[in-house]
């Protein structure tokens, strides 16, 4: 066995240079920023993705019950029978919707959906009737009223609601002028001539107030029922 030495020769040159320690040092740092940046990016991307998942899941839950309600449009019994659209504007579309089963207990309801550009929410007043069929009454104010989503803006200059009448072309791919809505909202003779609806607004993330490119943009076409694209008649008809 080789006993080791008792002493340390200081004057020894085994080891590292101080030029490569310095190489070594700058190497490990440049490894390491490396590896910072691509965390920061992965983290940052990571947080994109959950607000855009975030917005379109909101989004897409709300346009299902927008787009429900309306696709749910019926016209009242009654003589006349009152028509299916009660009112219409860049902001909110009112509609009596039958939801039911045809029970008496569970009757048509007037169903209004209003944006409000001050607050950034998409609500949903539900009015419930009294009364038998063809003489319903229904009451002055809202029997409940759900938030259907917040966080919401308009898509640009486009309106959350705009009213399409009977596309005479429908083949060429081009939509016909939207019906004025703006203002007071759609007049009677306008009321009439709606036979499509399409619903467009944009989606935030939770708790952010402005646009940001790649935000999701919600949008559907419902079509009226009691509009007969067959018919020579474009205005809507309820018997």
């Amino acid at each position: 066995m080789t006993d080791r030495p008792s002493t340390i020769d200081l004057r020894g040159e085994d080891g590292f240079t101080l030029p490569e320690l310095l190489v070594g040092i700058i190497i490990g740092t440049i490894v390491m920023l490396a590896a910072l940046t691509v965390l920061d990016n992965t983290v940052s991307l990571g947080t994109k993705v959950s607000k855009r998942v975030d917005a379109t899941q909101r989004g897409r839950t709300a346009l299902d019950r927008i787009t429900r309600d309306l696709n749910s449009m019926v016209c009242l019994p009654g003589d006349p029978a009152q028509d299916a659209l009660i009112a219409g504007s860049d902001n909110s579309v009112d509609v009596y919707a039958d939801l039911g089963n045809g029970a008496a207990s569970q009757p048509p309801q007037r169903r209004t959906i209003t944006y409000d550009p001050a607050t950034r929410r998409l609500t949903e007043s539900v009015y419930t009737p009294t009364g038998a069929a063809g003489a319903y009454a229904f009451p002055a104010a809202p029997t409940t009223t759900t938030t259907l989503l917040s966080d919401v803006i308009q898509d640009g200059s486009t309106p959350i609601f705009t009213y399409y009448p009977l596309d005479p072309t429908p083949d060429d791919n081009t939509d016909p002028a939207a019906l004025s809505a703006s203002g007071t909202g759609l007049s009677a003779t306008n009321l009439d001539l709606v036979a499509r609806i399409r619903v467009t607004f944009k989606a935030l993330p939770s708790n952010r107030t402005t646009a940001n490119p790649g935000d999701a943009v919600m949008q559907d076409d419902v079509y009226r029922a009691a509009v007969d694209p067959n018919s020579s008649d474009a205005s809507a008809q309820c018997y």
